[in-house]
């Protein structure tokens, strides 16, 4: 059964999932992490974009691609739903995102949990969770340059797993010959943001 801090948005209200790793197990300087920057940065714009157009952003509340979507929809005035890997009683992870997650409820947003107030934030709650997110989006839309073109993977894989089993639209925004483009099945939809 799914618990609230906040006020979940009205049933008519858009709901865009934006999902991505939380960030690359690299050296700080090498071209993988300065990709994971530059993605970060893309999906901030685009919760941002989203906020400014009324449609509610909902993500993980993890490091990476989720606190940039949660931050932009925020710096943009809109209302951002945080899907949590923990009960609303356990403590919040991962512990840096505290601020965020206030701010969150200042802001008119909400938090869901799936779990029992106390359960802490391990492994199988973090699966349990991209599903949860997928279940509440209406679209999801996967921020990310993994290393193989096409190979998603960790949470973001689970994610769009059953996304695509719940027949939701899955959109995967990223970088193709140093263009952002947004695609679906590998067809162009979008044309980069300049």
């Amino acid at each position: 059964m799914l618990q609230f801090l906040g006020e979940f948005p009205a049933a008519e209200q858009e709901i865009i999932a934006i999902i991505g790793p939380r960030r690359p197990s690299c050296a700080p300087h090498s071209e993988e992490m300065q990709q994971h920057r530059r993605d970060c940065t893309m999906a901030y714009t685009l919760a941002k974009q989203a906020a400014q157009r009324g449609i509610v952003v909902l993500s993980g509340l993890a490091t990476g691609i989720d606190t940039a979507a949660h931050l932009g929809c925020l710096d943009g005035g809109g209302k951002t739903v945080a899907v949590v890997p923990f009960g609303l009683a356990a403590a919040i992870y991962p512990p840096e995102n505290i601020p965020l997650y206030q701010r969150i409820l200042s802001s008119g947003g909400c938090i869901v949990s799936q779990f029992k107030p106390e359960q802490p934030a391990v492994k199988w709650t973090f699966v349990a969770r991209d599903k949860t997110q997928a279940l509440l989006a209406h679209k999801i839309l996967v921020v990310a340059t993994f290393p193989h073109p096409g190979v998603i993977t960790g949470g973001t894989k689970h994610c769009a797993y059953w996304a695509r089993k719940m027949g939701k639209p899955l959109y995967h925004y990223r970088q193709v010959m140093g263009r952002y483009q947004v695609f679906k099945d590998d067809e162009v939809l979008i044309e980069p943001i300049r």
